[in-house]
């Protein structure tokens, strides 16, 4: 009788971005305008992003919208409500999720913390542990939008 070789794979994802949770009453189209008044950005929206739920094959498309700062930072805001589900489940709270990826050295996550703790309406913000959440492979599906 031969015997059977299990393999295992441990794979721990690896993110170069960062995540900022917002909790807000805001609509997504007033709370860009905030960012874009607040932190002198300036947020376009963009093409819902498509995400598969669950199992069941079941879609979901959030709302998001971009920006590329000074800086060459790409942020993105996206809503993480659908009228299907959440785009991050595990954080049913929160209601937008401000990504930053290639952040440069002039940008620190405690004074965009602190810059959005300012905007009226917005009643919290807090960075996001990636590597505690299981469905953090969601914002890798974050791509800028190619002007023409």
């Amino acid at each position: 009788m031969a015997k059977k070789l299990l393999l295992s794979l441990d794979y721990v994802p690896e993110f170069d971005f960062e995540v900022i949770g917002i909790f807000s009453s805001l609509r997504d189209y007033r709370l860009c305008f905030e960012l874009n008044r607040a932190m002198g950005l300036n947020f376009c929206r963009t093409p819902d992003l498509q995400v598969i739920l669950d199992k069941n094959g079941v879609l979901g498309e959030f709302t998001t919208y971009f920006v590329l700062s000074e800086n060459s930072e790409e942020l993105y805001l996206v809503a993480n409500r659908c009228s299907n589900g959440h785009f991050i489940p595990e954080m049913k709270q929160t209601d937008y999720f401000l990504v930053i990826k290639n952040r440069s050295r002039y940008t620190t996550i405690p004074d965009v913390l602190e810059t959005l703790k300012n905007i009226r309406n917005l009643s919290s913000a807090q960075q996001i542990e990636l590597s505690a959440l299981k469905s953090a492979e969601n914002f890798i599906l974050l791509e800028p939008v190619q002007q023409k």
